[in-house]
């Protein structure tokens, strides 16, 4: 019966209902300001051409809002979707969770998992690729569960 609307398409139905609002409103309040008397003839033909360019003002919008929404519909698939980290110890030696890796992916599943491990000497940054929600690169099983967490977190 119903289907799910995408952010973009819920975000039109907003616009457009809020379109039809104020579009609703100033006709309700033109014809009972005409029909109530207190716009003569002459005054009411100036309401009417005033609320004609209200309309193509309202329109010029609508239509602005519309390719706004098309553009923002458009990037979002390439936009940071899911993040996925991952605290550990890889150096049992040392005592703390200083090392991570991080996954980040777009709506296609698409992105890089980056891996830090720190030691006492310093710190050394991996960075591997992420096409459709895997790697060519070998993952270690950290960068495998924040490359899982990622996921999960994905829209």
């Amino acid at each position: 019966m119903f289907t799910a609307l995408t952010d973009a398409q819920a975000w039109l139905a907003v616009v457009i209902l809020v379109a039809a609002l104020v579009l609703a409103v100033t006709l309700f309040a033109g014809t009972r300001a005409v029909r109530s008397g207190r716009a003569p003839a002459a005054q009411g033909a100036m309401d009417e051409a005033s609320l004609l360019r209200e309309l193509s003002a309202i329109d010029t919008r609508l239509t602005a809002l519309e390719e706004g929404i098309g553009r923002v519909a458009e990037a979002l698939p390439r936009v940071v979707q899911g993040v996925g980290v991952v605290r550990y110890n890889p150096f049992p030696e040392m005592g703390s969770n200083m090392s991570f890796s991080v996954a980040f992916l777009d709506g296609r599943a698409n992105g890089v998992v980056v891996s830090v491990l720190t030691n006492r000497e310093g710190s050394r940054v991996y960075g591997k690729a992420v096409e459709g929600g895997t790697s060519s690169y070998p993952l270690s099983e950290e960068e495998r569960q924040a490359l899982a967490l990622a996921q999960e977190n994905r829209a």
